[in-house]
């Protein structure tokens, strides 16, 4: 049977030798039977959820050889999804990784050996950075986002010859992520090469009801991208337009979109769905052979070739020659190996959800209130971080010349003009682009976001930054520290007011601070950019130009000196010079104050209401413990519970609604440690309308307010502690172990494991 797609023009490609190409339909054959022996599995129950790219396997093996022979390695990245193993098992073999369908097959069966992910990602999320391969994610269209950020930190580490791939299904053309990652591009000038795989369908979605994008050429050149299309069945058509577009990218240092058209689906999206092979269709893998067998490369019976069975499974009605024989055997030699290898045990569940938090040693109290503005600690941290590593980034709307509409980044920009740059108006973007500049070993990004309100179009990035860790078994980090003001502030309305820790908390992974001195803005953010993780900092916008805490040490204390200084900080937006090596630990609270008789734990704006309300309490004789939990996930529980076990009382204070709070869990998790023993428990928070209203007079009788403190406080006193009554035959109370932080098994309590 003659090929429909014959190797036209073979000849005037020298590289394309028969050996090549011998190793290309290898390697095609070898992701056919990967996915047709995991369907065989699937049918018989044994593989319960599957997810698979057949007919994809040609353009993928044409596109890697074409990759091979333009980019720089060392300059290169593929930000591909689940429908992406042919292309990246041959990029594997072309850059020497062999075990990549073993890995795969380990990956699919979930074992302990998946070098991807240790079993805990479900099949096809790839993922080794050692050979260019970005790790994948569920969601569509976030490879765009990390494609984006992984090509501008290759420009930032010196490359002027990258190119960074990101391949999206045709379905995924209707997310934002394509705007948001073309937008990117764009504005940023950046090397991506958009490769769109078009098999018009999205899982069972026709183009006309998933397709609004009616023109893709007109789309691509409205962004200044250089357009190319391609046959996705023909190896020639694939490979030379790739390499022109690779090219393009690399010498233009400028975006392409690649539109490979005319794919078959030949088993459905997944197991999910329909999954039978569709033999009407086009097959690129029996093609491709037949392309081979012509021009002598191949005998004819060295190919996958369709036999006259009409009925029963692919191995049934193929018949596989030498080549296509040698791969499924190697197939179903990775299947009996990988299910010999261990699964992951219970107890590695908890490995790699955070990394260890770096040692920090707090400075010791000055003794006097500082002079320096919360705004000058901030903008002081990132000078300094920015200054001590070149590959950090400084990325959101109006950071530059204007200084962030909060003035926490005045002046960086000129000092730092390369690594700080305004954003445009695209949340997701901000903080995708982060993420993918902090994929770069040993880079920080430092996104803002305006006003936290305007995040919650983020949470996919923000959950993806919690999991990274964890979902990739430790293998891949991401250094990224999201700015983002909090809280309600003088008629801000239900948009610029909202408290994020409810939204967030429960977020695993991530770690979440509320700086609300000084000393803690600047010490915070350089151990955020010391850790190795993620980090969302909560800044109160109603403390950016305050002097709180403690003095720095060697801050003046000459009245005209200080006088001068705090102008300067906040009227000309001086960066001041703080100790470089000044440094609070993650994780840690303060006890601000010493008390008997109750516990307050609170954060961010509030810390300055309950210090007021304290002074109205120790008039009316009650001794309250104050602490500012300043890392507010994971909380310091130990602290907690130690001054809970000496007062018996807790109330929580935070700005945040009551309901599904970070102030629920505290006292949750309290709850429970102290079983057996007397404790009283309240939180106090805003009240439980759906927003913060613009008129001022609303707002205050909503918001948290001292007298709010006050009133709890003596309703908190007011309940008898009742002891347990002792056991008859030992005359003492039950003993009751407290859990271990790790097992604590309240709902939810995943923000609080460490």
């Amino acid at each position: 049977m003659a090929a429909k797609y014959p190797l036209n023009r073979l000849e005037h490609h020298p590289t394309l030798t028969p050996e090549l190409l011998r190793l290309a339909y290898r390697e095609m054959c070898m992701a056919r039977c990967h996915v047709e022996r995991v369907v065989q599995e699937c049918s018989k129950g044994n593989i319960k959820f599957a997810i698979w790219g057949p007919g994809e396997e040609l353009h993928g093996a044409a596109q890697a050889i074409a990759y091979s022979e333009v980019v720089n390695t060392d300059a290169f990245g593929i930000s591909g999804h689940y429908r992406s193993a042919g292309l990246l098992s041959m990029w594997a073999r072309l850059r020497g990784y062999d075990d990549f369908h073993l890995d795969h097959m380990r990956q699919q069966l979930s074992r302990v050996t998946d070098p991807w992910s240790g079993g805990r990602q479900m099949t096809a999320h790839f993922n080794d950075p050692r050979f260019n391969i970005l790790p994948c994610q569920s969601a569509l269209g976030m490879q765009l986002g990390k494609a984006v950020g992984y090509a501008h930190g290759m420009r930032k580490k010196g490359h002027d010859d990258g190119v960074v791939v990101a391949v999206i299904g045709d379905g995924s053309m209707a997310e934002s992520d394509l705007h948001e990652g073309m937008t990117g591009a764009s504005i940023l000038d950046l090397p991506l090469l958009l490769c769109v795989t078009d098999n018009e369908i999205a899982i069972s979605v026709k183009p006309e009801d998933g397709r609004g994008l009616r023109d893709l050429e007109a789309y691509a050149k409205a962004f200044g991208f250089e357009f190319f299309v391609a046959n996705g069945n023909d190896f020639i058509e694939v490979y030379e337009t790739t390499k022109a577009a690779a090219t393009y990218c690399r010498d233009n240092q400028r975006p392409a979109l690649v539109w490979v058209r005319e794919l078959a689906r030949l088993n459905g999206h997944s197991n999910a769905g329909v999954y039978n092979f569709v033999f009407e269709a086009h097959d690129c893998v029996n093609d491709f052979g037949e392309a081979l067998v012509e021009q002598g490369i191949l005998a004819p019976d060295d190919i996958i070739t369709r036999n006259e069975e009409s009925r029963g499974d692919y191995y049934k009605r193929h018949d596989f020659g030498r080549v296509g024989k040698a791969a499924d055997d190697y197939i179903v030699e990775t299947m009996r190996v990988a299910e010999d290898e261990p699964e992951p045990t219970p107890e590695s569940v908890w490995d790699h959800i955070y990394d260890p938090y770096p040692e920090a040693v707090e400075p010791a109290s000055v003794g006097r209130q500082t002079v320096i503005s919360l705004n000058g600690a901030i903008r002081a941290a990132m000078r300094d971080i920015l200054d001590h590593n070149p590959m950090t980034w400084l990325y959101g709307q109006d950071v530059a010349e204007r200084g962030g509409v909060m003035q926490a980044t005045k002046g960086l920009w000129e000092r730092f003009p390369d690594q700080v740059r305004d954003a445009p108006i695209n949340e997701p973007l901000i903080l995708g682009a982060a993420m993918g500049f902090a994929l770069h070993e040993g880079a920080t990004a430092m996104p803002e976001i305006q006003f936290s309100d305007y995040s919650l179009n983020t949470l996919h990035w923000l959950v993806y930054m919690g999991n990274l860790l964890w979902q990739t078994n430790g293998t891949v980090r991401a250094n990224v520290i999201a700015r983002l003001p909090v809280e309600p502030l003088h008629g801000g309305a239900i948009y610029h007011s909202m408290c994020m820790e409810g939204f967030y908390g429960s977020i695993p992974g991530l770690t979440i601070v509320a700086p609300t001195t000084s000393r803690d803005c600047y010490g915070l953010l350089r151990s955020a950019a010391d850790y190795s993780g993620p980090v969302v900092v909560f800044e109160s916008k109603g403390l950016y130009r305050m002097t709180l805490g403690d003095a720095f040490p060697g801050e003046p204390s000459d009245p005209e000196e200080v006088k001068r200084l705090k102008r300067a900080i906040g009227m000309q937006g001086l960066i001041p010079d703080l100790p470089s090596d000044f440094r609070v630990p993650l994780g840690k609270a303060a006890v601000r104050r010493e008390g008997r008789d109750l516990t307050i734990v609170t954060w961010g704006r509030c810390t300055l209401f309950t210090h007021e309300a304290i002074a109205t309490l120790s008039e009316r004789g009650i001794d309250v413990e104050m602490i500012d939990l300043r890392t507010i996930v994971p909380p310091d529980m130990d602290t907690v519970l130690a001054s809970v076990r000496k007062t018996g009382r807790l109330l929580v204070v935070h700005e945040d609604r009551v309901f599904a709070s970070i102030g629920r869990e505290i006292q949750g998790h309290t709850i429970e440690a102290m079983a057996g023993s007397p404790v009283v428990t309240r939180v106090l928070g805003q009240d439980a309308v759906p927003g913060i209203p613009q008129n001022i007079n609303l707002e205050h009788s909503i918001v948290v307010s001292p007298a709010k403190i006050v009133a709890a406080a003596e309703q908190t006193m007011a309940v008898e502690l009742r002891r347990p009554a002792a056991s008859a035959s030992s005359g003492r109370a039950p003993t009751v172990s407290e859990p271990a932080r790790t097992r604590v098994l309240w709902t939810p309590n995943r923000a609080f494991v460490g």
